[in-house]
């Protein structure tokens, strides 16, 4: 008698999966045209194995706004990031396909959130994780004598999200006009000025 063996299914995969091909078709058709059997074709599966492990198709959106959020959050903890903050922002900037298609669902909930409280109150709790992330590398970077001592890395935390935010909207929305060069030149003359190093002691001369 020869069993055959269920196949092991990894759940918590799956569900990215499903993540994963929300993001590419937020990013080619918008949120307001993504449908569940988008969805599911972009994801090699069925509706009914969407609706499996997600309630309903604003879950499945929320699912993909997290899995774009929790890639920046990563990049923010891994020890192998950049020291220079500058060189790390870059990472995110629209410059090739994926991160070009991560800011289009990104911007996708905007506007959902100005009318949704629930989902007003998810995007702030990201922002919050955002800034903390951001808050803490400065102030690694101070102790370790990288960057001035005066810097408040909560509010230069802030003010480097801000700046991303506004000018990366205009690249994903202008992309003719906003080459990969120019939005790297334009975050390198937007964050160096709140980025300063520590000035250096002059010796003192003589006895």
């Amino acid at each position: 008698i020869i069993t055959i063996m269920p196949k092991k299914i990894d759940h918590d995969e799956r569900r990215r999966d499903i993540a994963r091909a929300a993001i590419t078709v937020i990013g080619e058709q918008g949120i307001d045209n993504t449908r569940l059997v988008d969805v599911a074709r972009a994801a090699n599966a069925t509706t009914g194995t969407i609706t499996h492990y997600f309630e309903d198709k604003d879950a499945v959106l929320l699912a993909a706004l997290d899995h774009v959020s929790q890639n920046i959050l990563a990049m923010l903890r891994t020890p192998e990031k950049p020291d220079d903050l500058v060189e790390l922002a870059s990472l995110i900037l629209p410059v090739d396909e994926e991160n070009m298609r991560d800011w289009r669902v990104w911007m996708s909930f905007f506007s959902r959130a100005i009318g949704d409280p629930a989902l007003a109150r998810i995007n702030k709790a990201y922002y919050d994780e955002f800034r903390d992330g951001l808050a803490a590398i400065i102030r690694y970077q101070q102790r370790e004598g990288l960057l001035a001592s005066h810097i408040d890395p909560a509010v230069t935390g802030d003010a480097i999200i801000s700046i991303i935010d506004g000018f990366c909207i205009r690249a994903t929305l202008e992309r003719e006009e906003w080459p990969p060069q120019r939005q790297r030149a334009q975050l390198e003359a937007m964050l160096r000025p709140l980025l300063p190093k520590p000035e250096k002691r002059r010796s003192r001369k003589g006895g």
